[in-house]
């Protein structure tokens, strides 16, 4: 008992030490992956100076200036398509590029081409760089429109060069709010899409962020990062994850990436932040609210169905199985590249020894599989065990101590030879050949001890009388006894003597 105590003591501080585990399952992204796609916005700006110092002249010029880029995902086949806001409508203002541009250019002076307002040594010039900058009042010098251009590249194989012009269905009121965009998808059977979650439960810990730093081709596939909240669901990340979901935001290609779920394999919300907002997870809840604000709904196309179909015989290494379902694939989307690399593969791997569907019985010794069982089950069951031996030891060792020769169970036996205790039975085996002294042999003839089988319950203690001695039995159980015995010590009646 003390041993198995201790046993019982070093498994269970063993199990408190074992550290906490949390699941990456293999291909837990592939389902996501298809439906990823890269989002880039520019603007196309038409500007006009006026310059009138000596005779009022109109200068236009018209620049291309790209403002933002980031990742999304698509969430229905006919190409709706969901960002991060600030992805679209970008911080940056054209309209200041532009002023620089052309005040540069037309005064000869010397202005950095970017996003921000800057200051000239001439004091004329800089009041009138000043007033080309926005906003538009009565005494500007300069007028420009802009007109936005978001492009989105799905992850198509071959890739489209020019990718999809996307019309924006609906904007966040802040960067980090979901956009939802609109493209024309080419084929019949749409574009691949991801599925989406529920909701960002409080059990979601482990995630991988999805992203596109370029438009997205089998030799440029989605990157995916993981990363882990704590505490789970919080939308916080781990300290020692922190820095890599900062080093993305900074890099702005994996705003309105998607945020998977790794232990259902499903979208959860996307990553935004950037600028003034730190790095944060908007979640699927806000997605939702920001289709309906569309006009849309996420749904499934036949191309995922299939798909999906085709994932559950392949990454159970039933290469030869998944090759028709995947060609299915191709032939309802043929520039689906994940289906095509695991056609390749599915082709080189199947009927070998890597196709689980195809591989020969072993005619090696097979081993004893293991039951599964927890080893605290058997712990358990022997401590069970061992208290009930000791249940049924413990009576029976005090019934014999109350029926036998010790100290408690009646007067020391006198000429005794040998004495044995279980089953309860005592002989005396004398030194002389016929009875014992105390004893008057019994009457010629008579017949004084009946046979065991023939002893009736109540009646006088049976004897039979041997060549070694007298032996006595139980009138209710017919055991032997000893001579001395007065209680039967296998069922404790009374040895009622002659």
């Amino acid at each position: 008992m003390p041993r198995l105590a201790v046993i019982a003591g070093l498994g269970a501080l063993g199990m408190l030490t074992m550290p906490m585990l949390h699941p990456h399952p293999s291909g837990s992204t592939d389902r996501i992956t298809p439906g990823a796609v890269r989002v880039e916005s520019e603007s196309h700006v038409s500007i006009t100076l006026f310059d009138d110092r000596s005779k009022l002249q109109q200068v236009v010029r018209e620049y291309d200036t790209e403002l933002a880029e980031g990742s999304g995902f698509t969430v229905t086949p006919d190409g709706v398509i969901v960002t991060a806001t600030s992805v679209v409508q970008s911080d940056r203002d054209a309209r200041i590029y532009a002023a620089n541009r052309v005040f540069a250019e037309y005064f000869k002076v010397s202005i950095p081409a970017d996003f921000e307002k800057h200051t000239i040594s001439d004091p004329d010039l800089n009041i009138r760089l000043q007033a080309c900058y926005p906003p538009r009042t009565q005494s500007s010098t300069c007028n420009a429109t802009v007109t936005t251009t978001v492009i989105a590249y799905p992850y198509l194989q071959p890739p489209l060069p020019q990718g999809l012009k996307a019309e924006i269905l609906h904007t966040g009121d802040s960067p980090v709010a979901p956009a939802v965009l609109k493209v024309a998808p080419a084929g019949k059977e749409g574009l691949p899409t991801v599925p989406l979650g529920a909701a960002l439960g409080t059990t979601v810990e482990s995630i991988d962020v999805m992203t596109l730093t370029t438009p997205p081709s089998a030799k440029a596939p989605p990157k995916l990062d993981t990363a882990h909240f704590d505490p789970p669901g919080s939308r916080s990340f781990k300290k020692e994850d922190q820095p890599k979901v900062d080093k993305l935001v900074a890099s702005r290609d994996s705003i309105g990436g998607a945020v998977i779920d790794d232990g259902k394999s499903e979208v959860v919300g996307l990553l935004a932040g950037g600028g003034s907002f730190p790095a944060t997870v908007t979640p699927v809840e806000d997605i939702k609210s920001a289709l309906v604000a569309a006009g849309v709904s996420a749904r499934r196309g036949p191309v995922d169905v299939v798909y999906e179909s085709a994932l559950a015989s392949y990454h159970n290494k039933l290469y030869a199985a998944s090759i028709p379902v995947l060609e299915r694939v191709l032939s309802q989307r043929q520039d689906h590249p994940v289906a095509i690399e695991y056609l390749r593969i599915a082709r080189t791997k199947a009927n070998t020894g890597e196709d689980a569907g195809t591989k020969k019985p072993s005619t090696a010794p097979v081993a004893k599989q293991s039951t599964g069982i927890s080893p605290w089950v058997w712990v358990t069951g022997g401590v069970v065990l061992v208290a009930a031996l000791v249940a049924i030891a413990v009576p029976m060792l005090l019934k014999r101590r109350r029926g036998g020769n010790g100290p408690g169970g009646g007067p020391p036996l006198e000429n005794a030879a040998l004495v044995t205790s279980w089953p309860a039975q005592t002989e005396m085996f004398h030194g002389g050949g016929g009875s014992h002294p105390s004893i008057p042999p019994p009457p010629p003839g008579s017949d004084m001890s009946p046979p065991l089988g023939q002893a009736q319950l109540g009646q006088p203690m049976p004897v039979q009388v041997g060549q070694m001695g007298m032996q006595k039995f139980c009138t209710q159980c017919g055991m032997r006894l000893g001579h001395a015995h007065r209680f039967c010590g296998f069922c404790g009646h009374a040895a009622d003597m002659p």
